[in-house]
């Protein structure tokens, strides 16, 4: 009851919010317009496709030197695999873990998988991804210094807010990686026997601390994620070319870890709706670039990685198929063992 109720909860929120954007923006009148142009526009279509597509593909290489940091590696074709079809899941599954879920359960059906490292690699993949998205966002948000005062006190807010955000989610990635230290943890145990000397809260810390004792590969995953979250959101520049408009570079990228994050709050159908609010605000603030014509490329962005997402359904069922769905109840307990942070 408590499941059915959220998701109706989200379509509602969702049909709402499309409905007002659609209505204030005259969708006939307006946005199918822009929609139209794709094809006029085809190189800037293919342009945001390719680069959607290359960012799964970092996606999965930086899960791939994760799971060997584990001690736990998997061939990177697989790897790579499993990644895309998660994608059809991240698009379709009305939780908002379906596409971890899944790939969980895909490696867990391979001959000597050990649940503890799977489960690990992906929370360690989480959060090393919102290391990479405040490095992109912090190092672009330089952009707006000097036009700081000129924008709306809404804006305003919304930038600095996220930039505390981002802030604070590197602080609690530093504290997590220092709290799974052996010293740290010892010293703790003995404080906190009853809780920290649990056996499998043990065991989760030591694979955790795969952070620290693979640093190497800690630093070359940080920097696969700086660059799959730059991929991915040069999709959406290429989607507002792709309708008809035009945008600089560096305001988009700048506001583009804000986007993702808000679209990937639990509260709609993948996003839907709070996406496109949120990139019309901040496009039309930062850039310029007409609401209507915002709403479109946010549209068309998510439609990109929607191709993807038919794609990685195309493997599911040619292959992948025979590995478990991700049920409600797999998602509940995954939900409970991780943090869910954006790509």
């Amino acid at each position: 009851m408590k499941k059915a109720l959220l998701i109706f909860l989200k379509l509602a929120v969702t049909t709402v919010l499309l409905g007002m954007i659609f209505r204030e923006h005259q969708f006939r009148q307006s946005i199918l317009p822009h929609l139209s142009a794709l094809g006029t526009n085809w190189q800037w279509t293919l342009g945001g496709l390719a680069c959607y597509g290359l960012s799964v593909w970092l996606s999965s290489l930086r899960w791939e030197v994760l799971l060997r940091g584990q001690k736990h590696p998997v061939p990177g074709k697989e790897v790579l695999r499993v990644t895309v079809v998660s994608t059809f899941f991240n698009i379709t599954s009305l939780g908002h873990v379906g596409g971890d879920a899944y790939r969980i359960l895909a490696l867990m059906r391979r001959p000597g998988a050990q649940r503890l490292p799977v489960v690990v690699s992906v929370i360690l993949d989480h959060l090393v991804g919102m290391v990479g998205i405040a490095i992109l966002f912090l190092s672009c948000r330089v952009v707006f210094d000097d036009r700081l005062a000129t924008l709306s006190p809404e804006v305003r807010t919304i930038l600095k807010g996220f930039e505390m955000f981002m802030g604070g989610a590197l602080f609690f990635v530093i504290l997590s990686a220092i709290s799974f230290t052996p010293h740290l943890y010892n010293w703790g145990e003995k404080q906190w026997p009853r809780m920290l000397g649990f056996a499998p809260l043990k065991s989760f810390a030591n694979a955790c601390d795969a952070l620290r004792r693979d640093w190497p590969g800690s630093l070359i995953a940080i920097v696969l994620s700086v660059l799959l979250f730059a991929a991915h959101f040069l999709s959406f520049y290429c989607a507002i070319f792709a309708v008809g408009g035009q945008a600089p570079l560096l305001e988009v990228m700048g506001a583009m870890p804000i986007v993702d994050t808000a679209a990937g709050l639990p509260i709609s159908v993948s996003g839907l709706g709070v996406r496109e609010k949120t990139f019309e605000t901040l496009m039309h603030a930062l850039t310029g670039l007409p609401e209507a014509t915002a709403v479109s490329a946010s549209l068309v962005g998510w439609l990109m990685s929607v191709a993807w997402g038919v794609l990685g359904g195309l493997l599911f069922l040619k292959g992948g198929g025979k590995a478990s769905l991700p049920s409600e109840n797999s998602e509940a307990q995954t939900e409970n063992r991780e943090p869910r942070t954006e790509n």
